[in-house]
């Protein structure tokens, strides 16, 4: 009787434990999202408030000087009439150089993604996409590196340009304007391929080829078919590389002139250099302003949403009939749109451009089908090849410039030399740095393939009120800027003594990259037959041992290619650790960085060929391991 009165008494236990289990499995990814990602926010805008004392120090207090500091404007009675402080004219200057990033990414990469989505060698179009998202990952520091070495008095552009005839004496290109935009576009430019080729290869080829067998010439049939159904992939591209070039730090810092220090330039300055932790949150609360700001006027007159950032949805032609949301979300774009498709007809730019593609179309028409196609692809190939170069080029230039036996940066290398590779894996301060950033990679990687694996499975496998929040929560991290992130978690280890340790490292980058094992893990659930979970649970297994042996075993790929992507990126990122290290934890990004700042030892292009190898070696293994996830 004691022993049924016991199992009896089990029982309600055991149907609350299964009862709570929804929030049992929710509680660790939100713990992470909120109390240690969303509080150091929180704290980032109380601390903006704070008070700055002269010497470092700061107290607490509620004082709006710190905004008008940063939003302070004189009016002068010259022309123009406003002139804005340096802080608020370096806020325009970082959106401009977003938007011409943004703009030129899109002409340069269309033509690209178009080019991989069509091409019918698979083969190929892997080994393409590879080396695209290889650069992609390779650290800014690197690529800021290679278009100095590019852009340098002494470098490749210029020693082309006396050459050929071009330059009387070898010139320059950096820093400045442009050299600073030709880096940024560089740089980003892989991100907008991806979004573009996702959203382009999601077009249904049919419609396509019905357009081609209704008479329709190339010109026609792209400014018809092609373009419309794409874009929302060029929308989010655009919002994807205008959000990221927003919080570049590295690019301005290393190829800008003084004229060029853009936001996140100055916010370091003002916590590195001056101190001014109040202030330098001020700036971050304004930079975070301008995000929110874009995200807002791009859901309101555009189609996409924060969370459809990749362009990956299906495109689908007009005509279907939309549901109320989406009509009443999208009544504000129609409303947009149309002021401004009158606008341009009021000006003659729709009459101009409606001749102009008609008059290149009966252009193109007139050539036979079989040459025009023969002339289309090889002008095509021609600029793909001139495209990857323009990736794939400044990364060769490190490889040539770490094997030279000079004792400084010189391209092209007057021999061979391994000297420099002996001196990054025997220099105690390069070895330290490596150690270091394998281990808080590595840390950073475990720590966020739990938090975007946790997560994924909880809202897989439970139901919750608030489902579309809570998975805006797996991907909000990545939308803030790197060095917002950077500055609220400084604040939130300050508060805490926890600043300057290889954990806070690792505690930011893992909340950081946790977004990437959230989507992998959260695509390989979606494609999951549960079948297989639900026999072995008939023959008795626990959900313990049924998750052990069946559902982990099935997902084991989407969890290691999260973790490897975290991993990766982790190993690559400066900023956020520059700025949480406090000069006490060096990686091999702000070992390159600090070297940069006082010469050009060729150790420096040798520790990036190191990094080099083991991004390419990171990527081919997630491909491997993915059976193809680049396809």
């Amino acid at each position: 009787m004691g022993t049924e009165s016991s199992t009896d008494a089990d029982e309600p236990a055991r149907a609350g434990l299964k009862s709570n289990t929804k929030w049992y499995a929710l509680g660790y990814p939100l713990f992470w999202l909120v109390a240690v990602f969303l509080v150091p926010l929180a704290m980032l805008v109380v601390f903006s408030f704070y008070v700055n004392i002269s010497g470092g120090s700061y107290r607490p207090g509620f004082t709006l000087e710190n905004y008008a500091r940063f939003l302070d404007v004189s009016v002068t009675l010259g022309w123009p009439p406003i002139e804005t402080n340096l802080y608020l004219r370096q806020l325009w200057l970082t959106i401009e150089l977003s938007l011409v990033t943004a703009v030129g990414s899109l002409l340069l990469g269309y033509p690209i993604a178009y080019y991989l989505a069509r091409m019918d060698r698979p083969w190929l179009r892997s080994l393409l996409l590879i080396t695209i998202i290889s650069s992609l990952w390779v650290t800014y520091v690197i690529r800021a590196y290679a278009w100095q070495v590019i852009l340098a008095s002494g470098g490749v552009l210029s020693s082309i340009g006396v050459r050929v005839g071009l330059l009387a004496e070898p010139q320059s290109f950096y820093p400045g304007y442009w050299g600073l935009v030709v880096g940024m576009v560089y740089v980003f430019l892989p991100f907008m391929i991806l979004t573009l080729y996702s959203s382009i290869r999601n077009i249904d080829g049919e419609l396509i080829e019905a357009s081609k067998n209704l008479g329709a010439g190339p010109v026609t049939t792209f400014r018809r078919v092609t373009l419309p159904l794409s874009k929302n992939g060029v929308t989010s591209g655009m919002a994807l590389v205008f959000i990221l070039a927003l919080g570049a730090y590295v690019l301005p810092r290393l190829l800008g002139s003084s004229a060029e220090r853009t936001l996140p330039v100055l916010i370091e300055a003002q916590i590195m250099g001056e101190q001014n932790y109040p202030f330098a949150a001020a700036m971050s609360i304004g930079l975070i302003v301008v995000v929110l700001a874009f995200l807002w006027a791009m859901v309101r007159f555009t189609n996409v949403t924060a969370a459809s950032l990749g362009g990956n949805e299906v495109a689908e032609p007009d005509g279907g009939k939309p549901d109320s949301a989406a009509y009443e979300s999208s009544a504000g774009s129609t409303r947009f749109r149309s002021s401004l498709a009158a606008a341009a007809s009021a000006v003659g730019l729709t009459r101009l451009a409606a001749s102009a593609g008609t008059g290149l179309d009966s252009v193109i028409t007139t050539v036979d089908a079989r040459t025009r196609e023969r002339v289309i692809w090889t002008a095509s190939r021609l600029y793909v090849i001139a495209a990857m170069t323009f990736i794939a080029a400044p990364l060769g230039i490190i490889i040539a410039v770490s094997v030279t036996p000079e004792q400084f940066l010189t391209f092209p290398p007057g021999g061979f030399s391994m000297q420099w590779y002996v001196e990054f894996f025997t220099d105690p301060s390069w070895l330290v740095a490596l150690i270091n950033s394998l281990g808080i990679a590595g840390a950073a990687a475990l720590l966020s393939t739990t938090i975007g694996g946790s997560l994924a499975f909880a809202l897989d496998r439970y139901g919750y009120r608030w489902s579309a929040i809570l998975g805006t929560f797996g991907v909000l991290p990545i939308l803030v800027p790197p060095v917002i992130i950077g500055v609220a978690f400084l604040v939130f280890f300050l508060e805490l003594g926890f600043a300057g340790t290889r954990a806070g490292i690792v505690v930011a980058h893992g909340i950081f990259y946790a977004p990437f094992p959230f989507i992998l893990i959260s695509q390989g659930l979606d494609e999951l037959d549960r079948t297989y979970e639900e026999a072995a649970m008939n023959l008795g297994a626990s959900p313990i041992e049924t998750i052990r042996t069946i559902t982990y075993p099935l997902l084991r790929a989407n969890v290691i290619s999260g973790a490897l992507f975290a991993f990766i990126l982790s190993l690559n990122e400066y900023i956020i650790a520059w700025l949480l290290s406090l000069f006490l934890v060096d990686t091999i990004p702000i070992q390159i960085f600090n070297s940069l700042r006082y010469g050009y030892s060729p150790t420096i292009a040798a520790a990036s060929v190191v990094f080099i190898a083991l991004t390419v070696v990171v990527m081919v293994a997630i491909d491997r391991l993915s059976g193809g996830i680049w396809e």
